[in-house]
C-alpha cells in the first residue's frame, strides 16, 4: 500500500515543529536545514520548511561532541543555539522555543508535521492520548533509540480519513512506561555506552522519510526499524496485517 502527500502540503511552505534538540534532534535539524535547501532550489522557491524547535534544556559538557554543539555553546539553550546557528548561516526565520513542549500547543499554532526527538516515554504518551483534542490533523514522526537500535514511525493525530497509525496507536504500552531520568542522552554513562552514529542513522531515516513523501508525493512505508552493530535497516510496510501484529486494528 501507499500513503499520498497531503493535499496541503502541496507546493507550500511546510511548517515543522521538533521537539527535542539533544542528540537525535540535533542531527534532525543538521538534516532539515540541507533538504529545505534542496527543495527549494528543485521547486524554485515553493516549498521549503519552517522550523520551530521546542527544548528547555541547556547545553552540559557531557553533550559535546556526542551531539552539534562544541566547547562555545556551554550553558546555552540547545532550541536557541541550533536555530540561530542554521538562521545565520542559511538566512531563515526558524524559531526556537526554550521550553518544554505540552500537546495543547498543537492546538494552538497550526503546524503541518511534528517530529519527536525525545527520550521521553510519558511526552509520547502525552501526544498519543490528545488525539481526540486535535482540531487540524498533523502527521507526527516520532524517533527513539537506545544503545544501538531505534525506530522512525510516522503516524496521523487527530481525526482524518488517513488510515496511518502513529507511534502510540502501535506501542499504547508507551502509558505504563515509566521515565528513567539517570537514562537520559545527557548522562555521562551515555558516551560509553551508545554507540556512536545511532542519533544520525535515525535522524537521516526520519528525513528521508519527509523527502520521500515532499519530493515524490507517495511513501510505501512510514517508518523504519535500525539497529547499527547488526547493519540492519527494516522498513515499516503501510499494511493493516502488519499492523495488526503489533496490535493495532484499522477500521
Amino acid at each position: 500500500m501507499e500513503f499520498t502527500i497531503p493535499k496541503t502540503w502541496i507546493n507550500k511552505p511546510l511548517n515543522i515543529c521538533v521537539v527535542g534538540a539533544g542528540g537525535t534532534g540535533s542531527a534532525l535539524i543538521t538534516e532539515l536545514f540541507q533538504t529545505s535547501f534542496l527543495l527549494t532550489q528543485l521547486s524554485e522557491g515553493k516549498i521549503y520548511f519552517n522550523v520551530t524547535v521546542y527544548d528547555d534544556d541547556t547545553v552540559s559538557f557531557t553533550n559535546i561532541g556526542r551531539q552539534s554543539f562544541w566547547s562555545s555553546d556551554l550553558n546555552l539553550n540547545k532550541a536557541q543555539t541550533l536555530v540561530d546557528r542554521f538562521n545565520i548561516y542559511g538566512g531563515l526565520q526558524w524559531q526556537s522555543v526554550p521550553k518544554r513542549f505540552t500537546p495543547n500547543i498543537l492546538n494552538e499554532t497550526k503546524y503541518d508535521l511534528l517530529i519527536t526527538c525525545t527520550d521521553s516515554a510519558q511526552t509520547r504518551s502525552d501526544i498519543g492520548k490528545f488525539y481526540e483534542k486535535i482540531n487540524d490533523p498533523i502527521l507526527w514522526i516520532d524517533t527513539g533509540n537506545d544503545e544501538i537500535s531505534g525506530q522512525v514511525i510516522a503516524g496521523f493525530l487527530g481525526k482524518t480519513e488517513f488510515i496511518l497509525p502513529n507511534v502510540y496507536q502501535l506501542y499504547p504500552e508507551l502509558s505504563h512506561i515509566k521515565d528513567d531520568p539517570t537514562a537520559s542522552c545527557s548522562h555521562i554513562d551515555a558516551i560509553k555506552k551508545q554507540g556512536y552514529g545511532i542519533n544520525k542513522s535515525i535522524a537521516i531515516q526520519a528525513v528521508s522519510l519527509l523527502w520521500e513523501l515532499v519530493r515524490f508525493g507517495k511513501i510505501n512505508r512510514h517508518g523504519s526499524f535500525i539497529n547499527i552493530k547488526e547493519g540492519t535497516t527494516t522498513p515499516l510496510p503501510i499494511d493493516p496485517l502488519h499492523w495488526s501484529l503489533l496490535g493495532f486494528k484499522a477500521a
